[in-house]
């Protein structure tokens, strides 16, 4: 189980409203530490993006559980956007993407099926290969 990592600027984790859990971006880091640094396609695999995005799935749900004081709060992932540091000419962003959507399904089962968007950037906070981002129905 992942724990939730504090901000790097102002702004808030996740913010819940009318049932909902808007969860900021995740890098895939355990507390100041950077797990994986670099571009995908360039010095990182697809396999280890994939696992990057995997630990970033874990950080969002593990946002969402602290924000409503316990696990098993989250009644459906509803979206996911994931971004992708690209080596220039890189296209399998959705790829990476499997990692992160495996995961929830993986841990979640049916509530965690979802939308998604993958997006391919130049780069990313810190010299991440992969930020995601989460919006879920919640039960308070």
């Amino acid at each position: 189980m992942s724990s939730v990592n504090k901000p790097g600027g102002n702004y808030l984790p996740v913010i819940i409203h009318g049932g909902i859990a808007y969860v900021s971006g995740q890098l895939p880091r355990r507390g100041e530490d950077l797990m994986y640094a670099g571009k995908v396609g360039a010095n990182v695999d697809i396999a280890a993006a994939q696992e990057a995005a995997a630990l970033c799935a874990d950080l969002c749900i593990a946002a969402i559980n602290h924000a409503t004081g316990g696990a098993d709060r989250i009644v459906q992932v509803l979206q996911v956007v994931g971004y992708v540091a690209s080596a220039p000419g890189f296209t399998q962003q959705s790829q990476v993407m499997n990692g992160a959507s495996d995961r929830l399904i993986e841990r979640l089962g049916d509530r965690g099926r979802h939308t998604r968007t993958s997006v391919g950037v130049a780069e990313l906070p810190r010299g991440a290969p992969v930020e995601l981002n989460m919006i879920a129905a919640v039960r308070s």
